[in-house]
């Protein structure tokens, strides 16, 4: 039955609205861990992001925080609801191609109501999807890739169906917006773009041979032949350049941004050959060669239990979808499917890393969705099965995700910011190795003038950048200029990317030397003008192994402290009765292992500390929270055990 002319845009609307709805009232104006703040503060400066350096994520984001200042005074709230928005309208857009894809591939132009809602069907479910759903609600720019592949896509078959040039350059500039942000994933799909400029991706005909191998041999010829025909074609040619264009706009914007120092920036690509290392990946790249065996095997299944999750019940019409594209000559198009999402896929089984891991999939998700549109259709030939799809996305997706993924239950940065304040007594000078907590007090500081009378710095000091220190401390600075500029020399001559980026190997005699010179000038500076040297954990351990600093040192809630603490940073921090420890989100999310670490290895300073005073009480609240964040770690290591593999 063909649809009526009202059903798309009821539909299109519907994709819009259900997904919006669904990420904003599960929203918060609390920061995440990992790049939450980063991002926040990035755009707030206008400033340079870690390594690619995102820049078209960075530039909306200010579009879209100027033209959204009118309905929210919170710079968190405003930027939350971009990745909402831009996950939501991605949504309305892939349901706009899928019914594109089915159109072009039964060769018609009028849809049935069968497949208008196959489309839709398949659309919601990746958006509703807990991958897509986790990653939609805060501050990342993994929302924005999201919306730049289905503007590629919907520019694609759209103007397939049309010829249109309008809708080339759509897919141009979802291209190009893919490339001038997480680029990574953008690039692998790449590749396979010159296939949907081929006659017959969509749809084959059957060939008339006696021979089936001369039937496959011709195809595979054929199929040869149209790609580089297609790739020397004038409407490719354009397409690309186009792209390339816009991309090149975005990262030069990034460079002419990169001229300038600002009080935050993770890295500065101001020349070409600083430019060429930050958009290559910085120091990231190591992720891809430090990986073990052992890891790669528990990688392996943990996002084969991804894609399943990602899926759930909808795992039958995608493999009933698979099964029909290449039962219906199809097959060249489900290749593409299945190899992007295996390149990634593998890519990610060796790729070191935890925070975020599950978003480089999004992607490869997403392009699931078109066996999973077709897989729809073959099902709903049967009236029955229209009414229990959409019973199968409220029952599998809607109503378990919305605890699961209900952001108000999980205020990291306010929790962290609280313990923070109470556990710093005025003046401090804090030494912070976490990057989650350091990163979001210098986005809290910067952006809302949060406890400026801290000295917050990285434990190697000159954070990600070495112009941060002299810019946000300028007085402290003044204190330290010989000894923090003699460092800055040392660790140029020896490693130059990592005075303007991250890291910091003090792998020589002298550049330690160099560095426990610094350390112990700032401890001077403290004890002259009576200011608490505080350090948390990690940073404790480092600076005593390396004969940095002495051991013996007392508590200050969080941190390990210079001075005696008071009883407000203790009954602050030792009952561990922060609210996103008891979120269901805490379980799924590998960001927050570095900090319950933290607390674990801060409440045994907090145990040894009372036991030797003799405070009985305070030493056993320490190890009863002690025993409840190594509970919640055991929990973490049975669902995310490739965390803990080395």
């Amino acid at each position: 039955m063909q649809a009526p002319r009202y059903l798309p845009t009821v539909l299109l609307l519907a994709c819009f609205l259900i997904p919006f709805f669904h990420y904003f009232l599960t929203c918060t104006d609390s920061l995440m861990f990992d790049d939450a703040a980063e991002f926040a503060l990035v755009i707030k400066l206008g400033s340079i992001a870690h390594s690619p350096g995102t820049p078209a994520y960075i530039l909306g984001g200010m579009i879209w925080n100027s033209l959204s200042s009118v309905f929210s005074s919170s710079l968190i709230t405003r930027l939350n609801l971009f990745s909402v928005f831009l996950v939501s309208t991605a949504i309305a857009l892939l349901y706009l191609a899928l019914r594109n894809f089915l159109l072009l591939s039964r060769q018609e132009s009028n849809a049935s109501v069968r497949l208008e809602l196959s489309a839709a069907f398949a659309a919601l479910a990746f958006g509703l999807g807990p991958v897509t759903w986790s990653w939609a609600n805060t501050i990342e720019v993994y929302g924005f890739q999201v919306f730049a592949m289905a503007l590629l896509l919907f520019g694609l078959t759209s103007w397939k169906r049309s010829g249109r040039f309008p809708y080339l350059l759509l897919a141009s500039i979802g291209w190009a917006l893919g490339l001038s942000n997480h680029h990574l994933t953008m690039i692998v799909f790449s590749p396979f773009i010159p296939f949907f400029f081929l006659s017959d991706f969509f749809y084959v005909a059957a060939i008339e041979s006696k021979s089936t191998k001369k039937k496959k041999s011709a195809a595979e010829a054929g199929t040869f032949s149209k790609l580089l025909a297609a790739i020397r074609s004038r409407d490719f040619i354009r397409f690309t350049l186009i792209a390339a264009v816009f991309t090149l706009t975005c990262y030069a914007w990034m460079f002419w941004r990169a001229q300038s120092d600002y009080a935050f920036m993770f890295g500065q690509p101001k020349d070409l050959g600083a430019l060429f290392f930050h958009v290559r990946g910085g120091a990231y790249t190591k992720n891809i060669t430090d990986t073990s065996s052992g890891m790669m095997a528990v990688r392996f299944p943990y996002f084969l239990n991804l894609t399943a999750q990602q899926l759930g019940i909808f795992l039958i019409p995608f493999f009933w979808g698979v099964y029909e594209m290449f039962r219906s000559r199809r097959r060249l198009t489900a290749l593409v499917v299945l190899c992007f999402y295996a390149l990634l896929f593998f890519y990610q089984v060796r790729n070191n890393q935890w925070a975020s891991t599950d978003a480089y999939m999004l992607l490869p998700f997403l392009i699931l969705s078109i066996p999973l549109a077709e897989g729809i259709f073959a099902l709903t030939a049967k009236p029955w099965a229209r009414i229990l799809v959409p019973i199968a996305l409220v029952l599998n997706f809607s109503l378990p995700g919305y605890a699961a993924h209900n952001r108000k239950t999980y205020p990291v940065s306010r929790d962290l910011m609280e313990l923070l304040d109470a556990s710093a007594p005025r003046n401090s000078v804090v030494i912070i190795s976490d990057w989650t907590t350091v990163i979001q007090y210098y986005y809290y500081r910067i952006a809302e003038n949060f406890r400026p009378d801290l000295t917050v710095l990285n434990y190697d000091i000159k954070f990600t950048h070495f112009r941060i220190l002299p810019i946000l401390y300028p007085a402290f600075y003044t204190k330290i200029q010989p000894e923090y500029d003699g460092f800055i020399e040392a660790l140029r001559s020896e490693h130059p990317y990592q005075v303007v980026n991250t890291g910091c190997d003090l792998n020589t005699p002298y550049l330690l030397a160099k560095f426990k010179t610094l350390v112990a000038k700032m401890e001077k500076v403290c004890s002259e003008e009576n200011r608490p040297f505080l350090i948390d954990p990690k940073g404790f351990v480092f600076y005593t192994q390396q004969g940095l600093i002495s051991p013996q040192r007392h508590v200050s809630g969080c941190f390990v402290s210079s001075m005696p603490p008071d009883s407000i940073s203790a009954a602050k921090f030792l009952p561990m009765d922060f609210t996103f420890l008891e979120s269901p989100l805490l379980r799924h999310d590998p960001s927050c292992l570095d900090k319950l670490v933290d607390f674990q290895a801060m409440l045994d300073q907090h145990i040894t500390y009372y036991s030797g005073g003799g405070d009985t009480l305070r030493a056993r609240q320490a190890e009863r929270s002690r025993e409840k964040i190594l509970k919640l770690q055991r929990e973490l290591k049975q669902s995310m055990s490739f965390a803990y593999k080395k």
